[in-house]
């Protein structure tokens, strides 16, 4: 078994790593970060009367009301953090955020 003081060490070495990769995520961000949030707030809510069509017509329909259009850009980088569809951008993402 390792040394405590190598285990506090790798500790501390997994969370500068966790730091880092949430900076680096936030800071790729295809959208202001609030938009974003905003954008959590609202599939929730929608989800949860409507369900999911697993598509982004739900986030086409919120980001439109922003007067931002949905692009290839961030459905891209929606899939590349796990968010295949509406409900995914919620329970695959959102978690990212916290």
């Amino acid at each position: 078994m390792p040394p405590k003081e190598e285990k506090q060490q790798r500790r501390q070495l997994h969370k500068e790593r966790a730091q880092k990769d949430k900076m680096e995520f936030l800071r790729n961000l295809p959208l202001a970060q609030q938009t974003i949030t905003d954008l959590f707030d609202n599939l929730d809510s929608e989800l949860e009367f409507n369900g999911c069509e697993h598509d982004y017509t739900l986030t086409d329909r919120f980001l439109a009301l922003q007067e931002i259009k949905l692009t290839d850009q961030m459905i891209e980088w929606f899939q590349d953090n796990g968010g295949y569809c509406d409900c995914e951008i919620l329970w695959n993402i959102e978690e990212k955020f916290e």
